[in-house]
């Protein structure tokens, strides 16, 4: 299955994150910072997308995902996704901003949950050992789909 990445990040934190999926996954996938996309219609060619976002604020989406999500379009009723958001904040799990956001716009679009989102606390710090495991059942779920 070909996978995308599509990511923010004003500060740095989300790119790094990225790159960790990179060394950390068994599978390969193009990946785009979404600022640099202007529109989805050169998306279609792919049947997984991962989005990775940070959460600012009051639940507020970063700038560039916002933009992107918004005017997303896309028959999503074959494609999967999956959603890992990052947050400067800590023990507010049930109200992951983005991911609610993204997936609300994927819904929409028929689109289906690949795995259940991860939502990456950086305070105290990042929690490495959830985004393994997640990483894990992107592998794993991946795999199986294939076959």
């Amino acid at each position: 299955m070909k996978t995308v990445v599509l990511y923010a990040s004003s500060h740095g934190s989300t790119r790094r994150v990225v790159k960790t999926l990179a060394e950390t996954v068994q599978f390969s996938f193009d990946c785009f910072d979404v600022k640099n996309l202007t529109d989805s219609s050169s998306m279609g060619k792919y049947d997984v997308f991962l989005f990775f976002s940070p959460t600012y604020g009051n639940e507020e989406l970063q700038p560039d995902m916002e933009k992107f999500i918004v005017n997303f379009r896309l028959d999503m009723s074959s494609k999967y996704y999956a959603i890992c958001e990052l947050g400067n904040y800590y023990g507010y799990e049930a109200d992951f901003g983005a991911m609610k956001i993204i997936r609300h716009h994927l819904e929409k679009l028929s689109g289906k949950e690949l795995v259940g989102p991860l939502s990456m606390d950086s305070l105290p710090k990042k929690d490495w050992t959830a985004f393994a495991t997640w990483c894990g059942k992107l592998n794993q779920t991946l795999r199986e789909t294939h076959e």
